[in-house]
């Protein structure tokens, strides 16, 4: 039974500065991310973790081997972790996106079960994160690295709340989410919180 679940969103890409559509895709970290990178290790070290589990995108695996230098800690990855599949707008800028299918990124948004075109839905994500907390929860104290939507969608069914919650949580890059559990709950402790970046 899960003790302490750290959940971690890997560190600023190339792609986040630029506001490019990534999901499935990759792109190499930006200098401020592999700053960011250094310092969260550190903390997260600090708080104990007896099991890494990651997504197997590079640039989550990037924070996930870090996290495993500072703790002697093996990596698990998980296909389940993944960011969400953005599909046919990946690769592409958010605000193209936007001007060029209003129609299908509103349905998206709204409708949990709409998937965009050649992706995913956020409750297609949802049943991927359920899997992987189930997999995490073989251990005690499990740091879990993976991304953005993945972390904020994953949020709502520790918490009990709609999925399309997660449009309301900010997610920011190198962030830890820190839960507690409380037999059958999880308390959130700490959400989004950055403070361990040089640059906050």
């Amino acid at each position: 039974m899960i003790e302490q679940l750290i959940l971690v969103r890997h560190a600023e890409t190339e792609h986040n500065v630029a506001g490019i559509v990534q999901g499935w895709s990759d792109s190499a970290l930006s200098e401020r991310g592999r700053r960011q990178t250094r310092a969260l290790a550190s903390r997260v070290a600090g708080l104990e973790p007896n099991a890494i589990f990651s997504s197997p995108l590079e640039r989550a695996m990037t924070m996930a081997r870090a996290i495993a230098e500072a703790t002697g800690l093996d990596i698990v990855a998980l296909d389940d972790l993944r960011e969400i599949n953005l599909g046919q707008w990946e690769g592409q800028s958010y605000l193209d996106v936007r001007r060029a299918d209003p129609e299908s990124v509103r349905r998206w948004r709204d409708d949990p079960d709409w998937a965009c075109p050649e992706g995913e839905s956020h409750n297609d994500v949802l049943e991927r994160m359920k899997r992987a907390f189930a997999a995490a929860a073989a251990t005690t104290r499990p740091v879990i690295v993976t991304h953005g939507t993945a972390i904020r969608v994953g949020a709502t069914f520790l918490l009990n709340a709609p999925v399309l919650t997660s449009r309301h949580l900010a997610q920011d890059n190198a962030s830890i989410n820190l839960f507690i559990g409380r037999g059958e709950r999880m308390i959130l402790k700490l959400w989004n919180d950055t403070s361990h970046c040089e640059e906050g």
